[in-house]
């Protein structure tokens, strides 16, 4: 799956070489004791992203037990399989920040950074930017008549309840601008996106087939945007963040 994304596999290439980089960093500084500190505080938090961004990339399918449960199919298999990819792929995300802090010295909200201007080096970087521009013309395609976005609104209204403080913001803004036609969305705005699907599931039980105002076809419709953009997302900001060491 992650391989069709586009600029996944030149990234990935380059985010393989981000581990050598700091073995060999703290070779060279081995003699500079507060620095080889640091490093190793570092590495032990990239080697916690890794581990997590791995198994989210690594899950290609999820087997049942018939003695339970019937085995999914189509639209419904691919929600299942994306709802927990998603939910693996933010808890790595979660750790990229933590890694962020380590490498730069500087704290970063996991949701409102990249369009800080401290931050131009990731809002204004191409292979970002196109990501976005990708997760935004699909929302173009699927959201296209007042009766999808009425469905998203729907969704988004059911993730509410779950949201806290500027998410819940956030998430009213977002329902807001899409009732108001077609819409383009921010780095901020799809993370806040991301983030609400991803507590609703991990905190609240959703499942595939609930809310049923918002069903498992449009779900994964959904979850196929936000899922890749995450990906290039965490994958090009480790790259950026590293790139330095």
């Amino acid at each position: 799956m992650e391989l069709a994304f586009q600029n996944f596999q030149n990234e990935y290439a380059d985010y393989l070489n981000v581990d050598g980089r700091i073995q060999a960093s703290l070779h060279n500084n081995i003699n500079n004791v507060p620095r080889t500190e640091e490093l190793t505080r570092i590495y032990n938090e990239f080697l916690n992203l890794d581990v997590k961004m791995r198994l989210a990339f690594g899950i290609r399918d999820i087997r049942l037990n018939n003695e339970f449960v019937q085995d999914k199919e189509g639209d419904l298999k691919m929600c299942h399989l994306l709802y927990y990819k998603l939910a693996d792929l933010w808890f790595a995300y979660e750790t990229f920040i933590k890694l962020f802090a380590q490498v730069t010295r500087v704290n970063k909200h996991k949701i409102y950074w990249i369009g800080n201007a401290a931050h131009n080096n990731y809002q204004g970087d191409p292979v970002l930017v196109n990501t976005l521009n990708i997760a935004n013309n699909a929302f173009g395609v699927i959201y296209n008549t007042a009766n999808s976005r009425g469905e998203l609104i729907d969704y988004l209204n059911y993730c509410l309840p779950m949201s806290k403080g500027a998410q819940i913001a956030g998430l009213t803004a977002i329902i807001a601008k899409i009732s108001h036609g077609p819409f383009i969305l921010s780095h901020t705005e799809v993370l806040v996106m991301v983030y609400a699907i991803r507590n609703n599931f991990v905190h609240n039980g959703e499942t595939t087939v609930v809310p049923a105002v918002f069903g498992y076809q449009n779900k994964a419709r959904l979850l196929k945007i936000l899922y890749p953009y995450l990906s290039l997302l965490l994958l090009r900001s480790t790259n950026i963040a590293c790139v330095g060491l």
